[in-house]
């Protein structure tokens, strides 16, 4: 019998984490102009999204091929939100000057969008990397995945928040967290998040195959 190195779960796990780290640092270099990081996430999507189904071709050539082809449709979307969740968070902050239970209000009504704009956020750059669509068709199909899909919703904003808080926490933490975040830990986020989308994009799949049986 012939042992093929390339069977090995431990070498095609290194090979994983090798892709990840890869794709962690072509993020953390395609979004140092900030107004990038829409077209770095997208790109960061696509590969991911083929990783977990095997799919997986050459990791930079797919990057960069996705980063160019979904630039300005990814780049109009990351400013609407930077710009929603500037809003919210200002409102947040001032609402917390009001006093008594209107001041409550005003904060839980807040966090609530706070929240759906996560999600939203969540779900908005998979989706362009997976599908074909107007900007404005992709902020709804987002939006009806965060309600259509709350449990999976819920999920993946509690392991995104979970991740963030953790990395702040004191400044312990933060020194080990950030050459986390450094090296691997925006991919490892992303690769947890579309293993979980892969689930929930079965409703736009099963569509799709509907579709081509009835032509």
């Amino acid at each position: 019998m012939r042992f093929n190195i390339t069977d090995n779960v431990i070498v095609r796990a290194l090979s994983k984490i090798c892709d990840m780290v890869c794709l962690n640092i072509l993020w953390l270099i395609c979004s140092i102009p900030i107004v990038t990081i829409g077209a770095s996430t997208t790109a960061l999507y696509t590969v991911m999204l083929k990783i977990i189904k095997n799919e997986e071709g050459y990791i930079l050539r797919g990057f960069f091929k996705a980063f160019k082809t979904n630039f300005r449709q990814s780049t109009i979307i990351w400013i609407v939100l930077l710009l929603l969740g500037t809003v919210c968070w200002v409102d947040f902050r001032v609402s917390g000057m009001i006093p008594g239970t209107a001041g409550l209000v005003m904060r839980s009504i807040f966090l609530l969008a706070g929240f759906i704009l996560l999600s939203v956020t969540i779900y908005i750059f998979p989706l362009t990397a997976r599908y074909e669509n107007s900007i404005r068709a992709t902020f709804q199909n987002a939006l009806i995945l965060t309600v259509g899909r709350l449990p999976y919703t819920i999920l993946m904003a509690a392991i995104t928040v979970a991740a963030v808080i953790a990395s702040l926490w004191n400044t312990l933490t933060l020194m080990f967290a950030l050459p986390l975040w450094l090296i691997i830990g925006v991919s490892l986020l992303a690769w947890i998040n579309s293993y979980i989308l892969r689930r929930v994009f079965v409703i736009f799949e099963n569509n799709d195959n509907s579709i081509d049986e009835e032509e």
